[in-house]
C-alpha cells in the first residue's frame, strides 16, 4: 500500500502536539492539521504535573515550561469560620522525580513551547485545513490505512492517504464521529466561570481554595497574562453574563469580602460534562485527548492524561511505521490508556460532585468532615504522600497489560523490591562517563533500552542481544548499571549509582544480577533475574518481530 504519510494527525493542541514532537524524534513521516487558522489565546488547561514534564524531557521541552511557568509549593485551604489550614504540595511521595512541584501555566503557551520545538526541526502546523471524511483504503481490512479529505482554505480540498489517523481534535472531535466511535458520558447543570485577573488579598505563590456550602472558589498563581486564575461556581439563580463586577460579588461571597479583584484580562463561562469513547481505536484510526475522554478540571488532569496518551501511543506507530509492531503492540494503546482515562473520569467525578453538590446531606463531606478531617490530612505524610503519588500521575502503571513481563527467577510481586514490570522507571542522580546525570536522561533516547545491572554479566552480553535483535538496529541501547564511583570513570555504555539510590529505588541488590527493558515511554516493559538472555530477547521478539528467535545462554 502507497502512503502519503505514516500518520495524519488532527488537532494541534497540546495532545497532538506532543504526537508529532515523538514522532518527529523516531524520523517518522507525519502532518499534522488543525481547523483552526491560529492557535487558541485561551487556556482552560493551566496545571502542568511532575510526570508530564518527565515524559517531555526527551525533547528539552520540560526546562522551557518550567522557566514559563509559576510553581506552586502551598495549598491554603480557607475553611468555614475564617480559618486557613497550609498545606504543602508536592512536598512529599514523589522523591523519585526530577520534577517535585506543580506547574502553573496558560495552555496557549505550552502549545507555543511545543510548536518552537516542531518548528526547530523543520515541522509546520498546518493550520486552517478541516477534516471533512475518512474513508478506508481498503474496506475489507480495518488496518490499511484510511483516505482523508482535508478542506484547505488556502488551495481546496486535500485528499491524504495514511497509515494511521490519530483525533485529536477535541471533544467535538470530527475523526471520532466519522469512525462511529460513541461518546458516552453525561454534562453537569452547573455553569462555572473562569477568569485571568489581579487579586489583591491572596497570598502569592499559594493555590486558593475556598469549599463553602454554595461550592467552592479556587484561586492558582499563574504569572501572566495575569498574577491569578479563578474559576467558581456559578449560583444557579444568577441569569447574568460574567463580568469583572459580579466576579467580585462571587468572591465576597467565598471569601468574606478579604479580595479585590481587577484587570481582568480573559472572563468565560462554561460548562463542564465528563465523558469517554467506546473505544480509542477502530482498525488505524486512534483517539487521544479530550477526542477521547474529557471530565472535570478538579485535580488538573486534563491535559496531562492527553499528552501522556500521545506518548504512549506515538512510538507505537513509529514502530510500526518501520514494520517493527505486532498488532499486540498496536492494540496495547487502547488496553492501556482507556482504564486510565476511565479511572481518571471516575476519580474527578468523585471530587466534582463533593466540591459542587447543593444537597443538604452530599454537601456534607465538603461543610463538615473537611474541616474535621484536613488537619489530620495535612499532618500525615503518608497520607499526603499517596494523594501526591496519584495526582502527579507518577503511580500511573500499565501492570495488567500485555506488555508487561516478569521473567524466570524473579520474585513474585508480593514479595519482590521496586517497581514491576508496567511502572514507571524511577529517577535518580546517576554518572555516566564521569559527569552527574537523571538516569531517566540517560534511558530517554528513542527506543527500548535493557539495563544490566550487578555483577556477573559477561562482556559480549550486549553484542549478543544486538545480535539477536538486529532488526531493532539503532532502537535498542543496551547499558550496564553499577555501584560505582566517580573517581573510577566507566567507560561507554556503564552509568554508574554512586550513591546506590538507584538500585535503592529499583529495589536492586549489588550481589545479584538483574535485567530490566525499559519501554520507549519510560515504563518497565520486562524484569527478570540472572544472566539469561532468552527472556528479553523472546520479549522483545514478540512486541517488534526483530531478530530470529535464538537459544543464547550467557549462564
Amino acid at each position: 500500500m502507497n502512503y502519503d504519510v505514516d500518520v495524519l494527525i488532527v488537532g494541534a493542541g497540546p495532545t497532538g502536539l506532543a504526537l508529532a514532537a515523538q514522532l518527529s524524534s523516531y524520523g517518522t513521516s507525519f502532518r499534522i492539521i488543525d481547523r483552526r487558522q491560529t492557535p487558541s489565546l485561551q487556556s482552560r488547561a493551566l496545571a502542568v504535573q511532575p510526570r508530564t514534564l518527565e515524559a517531555l524531557r526527551p525533547f528539552g521541552i520540560s526546562e522551557a515550561l518550567a522557566r514559563s511557568g509559576k510553581p506552586a509549593h502551598q495549598l491554603q485551604l480557607h475553611l468555614p469560620g475564617d480559618e486557613t489550614l497550609p498545606i504543602g504540595l508536592f512536598d512529599t511521595g514523589i522523591e523519585d522525580s526530577a520534577h517535585q512541584e506543580l506547574l502553573f501555566l496558560p495552555q496557549a503557551d505550552t502549545e507555543r513551547i511545543l510548536s518552537s520545538y516542531l518548528a526547530s526541526r523543520g515541522v509546520r502546523v498546518e493550520r486552517g485545513a478541516e477534516l471533512l471524511d475518512l474513508e478506508r483504503l481498503d474496506p475489507e481490512d480495518p488496518f490499511a490505512g484510511m483516505e482523508a479529505r482535508v478542506q484547505r482554505q488556502d488551495r481546496g480540498i486535500d485528499r491524504i492517504r495514511a497509515r494511521y489517523v490519530v483525533g485529536a481534535d477535541g471533544v467535538d472531535s470530527t475523526v471520532r464521529r466519522r469512525a462511529g466511535m460513541d461518546f458516552r458520558g453525561s454534562g453537569y447543570t452547573d455553569t462555572f466561570v473562569l477568569a485571568d485577573l489581579e487579586i489583591d488579598g491572596a497570598e502569592p505563590a499559594a493555590v486558593h481554595a475556598y469549599p463553602t456550602e454554595d461550592g467552592f472558589m479556587v484561586l492558582f498563581p499563574l504569572g501572566h497574562p495575569a498574577s491569578w486564575r479563578m474559576i467558581s461556581l456559578k449560583d444557579r439563580g444568577d441569569r447574568r453574563g460574567a463580568t469583572l463586577e459580579t466576579l467580585q460579588e462571587t468572591a465576597d461571597r467565598f471569601s468574606g469580602g478579604a479580595l479585590t479583584l481587577r484587570d481582568p484580562q480573559w472572563i468565560s463561562s462554561f460548562k463542564l460534562s465528563h465523558q469517554m469513547a467506546e473505544y480509542f481505536q477502530w482498525g488505524s484510526v486512534f483517539l487521544a485527548g479530550d477526542a477521547a475522554h474529557v471530565h472535570s478540571p478538579v485535580g488538573g488532569q486534563g491535559m496531562n492524561t492527553g499528552i501522556q496518551d500521545s506518548l504512549n501511543l506515538g512510538w507505537k506507530l513509529a514502530f510500526g511505521a518501520r514494520g517493527l509492531a505486532s498488532e499486540e503492540l498496536i492494540d496495547s494503546y487502547a488496553a492501556e490508556r482507556r482504564p486510565v482515562a476511565r479511572g481518571i473520569v471516575a476519580f474527578t467525578d468523585r471530587l466534582f460532585k463533593l466540591a459542587t453538590s447543593r444537597n443538604a446531606l452530599k454537601k456534607l463531606p465538603r461543610t463538615k468532615l473537611l474541616p474535621a478531617l484536613a488537619p489530620v490530612v495535612a499532618a500525615s505524610d503518608r497520607l499526603r504522600s499517596r494523594a501526591f503519588r496519584t495526582m502527579s500521575q507518577l503511580g500511573i502503571h500499565y501492570r495488567g497489560s500485555t506488555l508487561s513481563e516478569t521473567g524466570p527467577n524473579r520474585l513474585p510481586p508480593l514479595l519482590a523490591a521496586g517497581p514491576r514490570p508496567g511502572d514507571r522507571l524511577p529517577d535518580a542522580v546517576v554518572h555516566y562517563q564521569d559527569h552527574e546525570r537523571r538516569l531517566q536522561d540517560l534511558v530517554a533516547a528513542p527506543g527500548f533500552h535493557v539495563l544490566l545491572t550487578g555483577p556477573g554479566w559477561p562482556e559480549d552480553t550486549p553484542q549478543q542481544l544486538h545480535s539477536a535483535l538486529s532488526g531493532l538496529g539503532g532502537l535498542l541501547s543496551v547499558q550496564r548499571l553499577v555501584v560505582g564511583s566517580r573517581l573510577m570513570p566507566g567507560g561507554p555504555g556503564v552509568i554508574q549509582d554512586t550513591s546506590g539510590l538507584a538500585f535503592e529505588r529499583l529495589g536492586l541488590s549489588a550481589r545479584r544480577p538483574e535485567i530490566i527493558v525499559i519501554r520507549p515511554d519510560g515504563y518497565i516493559g520486562y524484569r527478570s533475574s540472572g544472566t539469561n538472555i532468552n527472556g528479553p530477547v523472546s520479549y522483545l521478539e514478540r512486541l517488534t518481530g526483530a531478530g530470529e528467535r535464538s537459544s543464547l545462554q550467557t549462564a
